[in-house]
């Protein structure tokens, strides 16, 4: 935040974002999106489909915002903190902000301008120009991202506007099993677009795609299509408590689309940066960021390797040159964590969207609740995602580690205030055991998940609330009012300006038929009940 340099900038961005956030503005605002667009000989624009591909790049950087500040507020204050991942040193507006349940709606407001802005406005031009049907393939890359950036904010918010996106002034939010009905549709979509070009033309997507594509892929409609069966499989996972035959059924889909999911081979779903990846400037440059308490204390109770990759050790004198990280929520005083494990994080590191190791735990657990998810038990599933989790940090050691029915996550003791001194939060270990009950079988797959995922906060945090796993340490400063119990986590945000400037009637009608009328952050989301 540059110790809050970032506000001027949110009031004159927020005004043009309150413009488009929502459909009230879709159609008036085409023509200013357009513009540059407008700029060029149309007859230029369609060569290669270059009218369509140029739109493709803003909405896949704006998965996470690039941009250092809207990144900070769209996920780090908030999901990155919520996942255990990351903690802030920074006393920001008092110790009273997102990260003690006193939720900011100048920040908070990001979280939903960010992907309705610049993906699902921009994904409304493919439709109202007839993009859609002029180039289907590119736009089944369109309808992945989309479901990227929608569903991040959905699983943050609950009911958002999606399936009627554009459809009038007066949009009405989805239900959040509407959301995941839609999410499903569009990626099915995307995924018979995308194939039906890869199967009779497989070199021309690097003709038309590859120039334009910022993911780490190249342009390669076969892992982008293994992307969207993985995302599939990600969130029928999400809602496999809440409505298992859905979740099975198109769980055992995209595992078996000739395709597949994405593999070891084909590495994760990365996004090249632009600029500098913003992890590296909020930590590094603003000092606003530090690895969180239950990465040190899980990781390092492991011994696992990986831990020495993600971040870097202390400089506090106090902590002996060890990487340690800070609870999430605490009392805070300038400067004292300040000198915590910074985040491991190169300028030029590309940002994680989703990991190619989180396939395989999926997979695992899908063996664990008796779907078919093809040749492969619980245990080869998770000891080859372990084993993919090591390789893409560039660690070693992975079959000792996994051979390790011992090592378990390690007491958690701050030197600077003793009231945030915590005992192991698991007993978990990390060999797989084939007799262990159903819950243990499944705590250990979402721990070594959520380790593989690192830093990606918005999966990590939706996972521990549809799971409770893993187990991570609650906040001790509560600044909520009462609305989120001493103890208790998070569930969701509360709707914010962003959403009642555009159409309070229609937020009023979607929290009292989702929260019977209560726009509590306590309130849990349709998939969360655990």
């Amino acid at each position: 935040m540059k110790k809050l340099r970032y506000k001027k900038g949110v009031k004159v961005a927020l005004s043009t974002m309150l413009l488009l956030s929502l459909a009230t503005s879709c159609r008036k605002d085409m023509d200013g999106l357009n513009q540059d667009l407008k700029a060029l000989p149309q007859s230029s624009l369609q060569i290669d489909g270059k009218e369509a591909s140029v739109l493709l790049p803003g909405m896949m950087t704006n998965i996470e915002s690039q941009t250092d500040w809207i990144y900070q507020l769209q996920q780090n204050l908030g999901a990155d903190d919520y996942s255990g991942y990351m903690s802030i040193p920074s006393v920001f507006l008092g110790n009273v902000n997102n990260v003690t349940y006193a939720f900011v709606d100048d920040w908070v407001n990001y979280i939903w301008d960010t992907p309705s802005s610049n993906i699902l406005n921009t994904w409304l031009q493919w439709k109202l120009k007839g993009l859609d049907k002029k180039y289907p393939d590119l736009y089944g890359i369109a309808l992945i991202v989309k479901v990227f950036g929608a569903s991040r904010a959905a699983d943050a918010f609950g009911p958002i506007p999606y399936s009627k996106f554009g459809n009038s002034s007066n949009v009405t939010f989805d239900s959040v099993q509407e959301e995941y009905n839609a999410f499903f549709a569009d990626l099915d979509q995307a995924i018979t677009l995308l194939s039906a070009v890869e199967d009779k033309t497989p070199n021309v997507d690097q003709i038309i795609f590859a120039p334009v594509d910022k993911s780490t892929f190249g342009g390669d409609y076969a892992k982008w299509i293994k992307t969207a069966n993985t995302l599939k499989l990600r969130l029928a996972m999400r809602i496999s408590n809440v409505d298992a035959a859905t979740a099975k059924k198109e769980a055992e889909s995209a595992v078996s689309n000739k395709y597949g999911v994405l593999e070891a081979a084909d590495g994760s779903f990365l996004m090249n940066v632009l600029t500098v990846n913003p992890l590296n400037t909020i930590t590094n440059v603003w000092g606003d960021l530090r690895l969180g308490a239950p990465v040190s204390s899980i990781l390092s109770g492991y011994n696992d390797p990986r831990l020495s990759v993600m971040a870097l050790p202390a400089t506090d004198p106090q902590l002996g040159g060890k990487i340690y990280g800070i609870r999430t929520g605490i009392e805070l005083t300038a400067n004292t964590y300040s000198n915590f494990s910074r985040l491991n994080v190169p300028a030029n590191s590309p940002m994680k969207i989703m990991d190619a190791a989180e396939s395989y735990f999926l997979r695992s657990e899908g063996v664990v609740r008796g779907w078919n998810m093809g040749a492969g038990t619980a245990q080869s599933f998770y000891e080859t995602g372990v084993k993919t989790s090591f390789s893409e940090f560039g660690a070693s050691g992975a079959d000792t580690y996994l051979s390790d029915a011992v090592s378990t996550p390690a007491a958690y003791i701050d030197p600077k205030n003793s009231k945030n001194n915590a005992p192991p939060l698991s007993n978990i270990t990390i060999k797989w055991n084939d007799g262990d009950a159903t819950e243990k079988k499944m705590e250990r797959i979402i721990t070594q998940k959520w380790i593989a995922m690192f830093p990606e906060g918005c999966e990590a945090w939706a996972e521990f609330r549809r799971t409770g796993y893993p187990k991570l340490y609650p906040i001790t400063v509560n600044n909520s009012g009462g609305k989120i119990a001493n103890g208790a986590f998070i569930r969701r945000f509360p709707y914010t300006t962003t959403f009642t400037n555009s159409s309070k009637a229609q937020v009023d009608a979607a929290v009292a038929k989702e929260f019977g009328g209560v726009d509590s952050p306590a309130k849990k989301l349709w998939w969360d009940v655990k």
